[in-house]
């Protein structure tokens, strides 16, 4: 059965005439008779009664009018709801981000960018597990766009793949521990201690985290023990909040507490390791809007996210 059927029959209803009903309809009067016939078809059952003038239901037509009216009305509240989701979604740009990016960086980000650019639409992912799968949702255009920190020195994201980035900001890693009872920090890595110092650890596969790489460097002569791993920035400040050790955290996520005392430093700010915060597009997938987008990106200064 066709939607159309539906419609013709309902013509022919208020219309009770088929020469009248056709041209409402914009068809010939053959070709509707056709359609009706094919209607009565698939109902089994004569739906008009040709021999009277004007046309009139049979107990059959009848029965199926207000079954007829229903149909042709959920049909286009459904296309109507279907379009309208279609256009939201279309109107969404889709990033994918970790999850402390999602927390501390994203929502600063947008907002900054909201008077220049015209999307008011957005979707955060941070589900995509590794490193790879973060470039396949790129690749696949599961994503517009992918969000991810960057140690300049260290790592590039997609280097075996095309991809065209921008750096939105810079953001500092800042060690931190949970003062002893005269405000002083509970380990300051500058003094060379010779005790084990509790180290609470960044886990992750998506990029390259540069603070072990950074303690190699510049904190060789100390015993450092992992007592604590987590790939949310977040957790690792509450275990430092509760005295557990130190962490190197985004100074973002601990800016309130290092004013308010409630954590502070582990050394000096010279110490802190800089990253770049950046955003990948595959050159590939073109859509106005999202050229629109990145322009309007590139336009900004970057961000930076650290004491000056």
């Amino acid at each position: 059965m066709e939607l159309k059927w539906l419609e013709d029959f309902l013509a022919l209803h208020t219309t009770r005439n088929f020469h009248t009903a056709a041209k409402q309809r914009h068809v010939s009067q053959p070709a509707f008779s056709r359609r009706i016939q094919s209607l009565e078809t698939w109902v089994k059952e004569p739906l008009f009664d040709r021999n009277a003038r004007p046309a009139k239901l049979t107990k059959a037509g009848e029965k199926f009018i207000p079954l007829a009216e229903e149909l042709v009305r959920l049909s286009y509240e459904v296309r109507g709801e279907i379009s309208l989701k279609s256009k939201s979604e279309e109107a969404k740009i889709r990033f994918a981000t970790l999850n402390t990016l999602a927390q501390s960086f994203m929502p600063t980000w947008l907002k900054r960018l909201q008077p220049i650019i015209s999307a008011d639409q957005f979707y955060v992912n941070t589900g995509f597990g590794d490193l790879v799968g973060y470039l396949d949702a790129l690749d696949k255009n599961d994503v517009d766009f992918f969000v991810c920190y960057e140690a300049p020195e260290t790592f590039f994201v997609g280097k075996d793949r095309v991809v065209s980035s921008l750096k939105l900001a810079e953001e500092a890693l800042v060690p931190v521990v949970k003062p002893d009872n005269d405000g002083n920090p509970t380990w300051w890595l500058p003094d060379g201690s010779n005790q084990t110092i509790p180290y609470l650890c960044t886990r992750t596969e998506i990029s390259i985290w540069p603070v072990r790489e950074h303690i190699k460097k510049h904190y060789a002569h100390l015993e450092f023990k992992t007592v604590y791993e987590s790939n949310i920035a977040t957790a690792l400040k509450s275990m430092v909040l509760e005295g557990f050790g130190v962490a190197w955290i985004p100074y973002t996520l601990v800016a309130e507490e290092l004013a308010s005392g409630e954590l502070v430093r582990a050394a000096e700010q010279e110490a802190d390791i800089i990253v770049d915060i950046k955003i990948y597009r595959n050159p590939k997938h073109h859509e106005a809007r999202l050229d629109r987008f990145w322009q309007a990106v590139a336009s900004q200064d970057v961000l930076l996210f650290r004491y000056h």
